[in-house]
């Protein structure tokens, strides 16, 4: 099976996006809650936020479904439920453990003024988890934070399964791609968007809506044909959520102060996402198709860098905006020094065995004599 680079970049792409786009949170007070805020917010900021929260989370939640079915490809059910395990269920347990924490302790110091040592912020963390709290707080209680993507998966995982055997087996679609036109892929937004108005919303969309992409990414988006289709209409698409976003987000919503375009009951939200999903698939299988060791070495970290970099941004926005220097460099700084450590720490990781299979890395291959 030929291997599609455009997903495996697209996919580290987008989880490098999200230093900037967690960032700009920071400077989002009064649109946002996030675990640390500065008292001087700016509009550009709230650009940068609408720009891509519509479209980064689904995108890779339609990737995570056309990679499930390329995996099935390879292995059989239990293989695949069994690599599931030890790539997602054991990072997200990992993660809750050694990372979630971290961040709870400067969301504990910020939001409350707590002095204490990072011991008692870790026994607090933990003894806030109770079944009636949301497990997305902001201020240093219990909270999956940004692994509830991990943990979905999984979940995600094992329940498509079991409906795609049940369906076709475990090489079958769920859809048949047909002759999809661009209007029947377009109006997938709707479904979507209906989905929103049920169960538990995370960053614009429902968890229903998410699994529906999911599905999508697995029936459609994974065919020949629907690939091609898109790469032959990228250009056209990509003007498409220019407009949406500059004359729905950005006029509409921030300028002239409809802010109830930003989540997903919105229709004008999920359509400008949707659309942002399909462009940048097929400008990615145009442009991103092509495998360097570069974006095989990013490929590679973008994994552990999701999984790591919230705690690492958290804690160095906590230091800087202590600092006096302008929003602007306090922006640069937090995006560029969380970057830097954040493969820092990357780096020291995958050289510890152990580590390496709780961060859900791949094992380093011997070189060939």
């Amino acid at each position: 099976m030929i291997r599609l680079h455009y997903i495996d970049n697209l996919r580290w792409i987008s989880i490098l996006l999200l230093f900037p786009f967690h960032t700009a949170f920071i400077f989002c007070a009064g649109w946002y809650g996030y675990y640390v805020q500065s008292d001087q917010p700016f509009v550009a900021a709230h650009l940068l936020t609408v720009t891509i929260e519509p479209w980064i989370m689904p995108l890779l939640f339609c990737i995570a479904g056309m990679s499930m079915r390329f995996a099935l490809q390879k292995r059989n059910p239990a293989e695949y439920l069994r690599e599931r395990v030890m790539r997602l269920l054991v990072p997200f347990i990992a993660g809750v453990v050694l990372v979630c924490p971290v961040i709870a302790f400067y969301a504990l110091k910020f939001h409350t003024g707590y002095t204490g040592s990072f011991a008692g912020a870790f026994v607090h963390f933990f003894s806030s988890a109770r079944p009636d709290r949301s497990p997305y707080g902001m201020t240093g209680d219990f909270s999956v934070d940004h692994l509830w993507f991990i943990i979905s998966l999984f979940l995600f995982s094992v329940i498509a399964l079991g409906v795609i055997l049940a369906w076709r087996g475990p090489g079958g679609r769920l859809l048949s791609p047909g002759s999809t036109g661009l209007p029947a892929l377009i109006l997938l937004f709707v479904p979507v968007w209906l989905l929103n108005y049920t169960g538990t919303s995370v960053t614009g969309y429902s968890l229903p809506a998410y699994f529906a992409l999911f599905l999508i990414g697995y029936s459609l988006l994974s065919s020949d044909g629907v690939q091609e289709l898109l790469e032959k209409k990228w250009a056209g698409l990509l003007a498409a959520w220019v407009l949406l976003t500059a004359g729905v987000m950005w006029t509409y919503g921030i300028l002239l102060g409809h802010g109830e375009v930003f989540w997903g009951s919105s229709a004008f939200f999920v359509i400008t996402g949707w659309t942002g999903v399909l462009a940048f698939m097929g400008a990615g299988r145009h442009y991103l198709d092509t495998g360097t060791p570069l974006t095989a070495r990013m490929h590679a970290a973008s994994y552990p860098v999701y999984i790591l970099h919230q705690a690492l941004l958290v804690a160095v926005a906590y230091y800087l905006l202590m600092t006096g220097i302008p929003p602007a460099l306090q922006y640069a700084a937090i995006v560029l020094f969380s970057i830097v450590l954040t493969f820092a720490c990357y780096e020291v990781i995958k050289r510890i065995p152990g580590m390496r299979v709780l961060f859900g890395i791949a094992g380093i291959q011997e070189k060939k004599p």
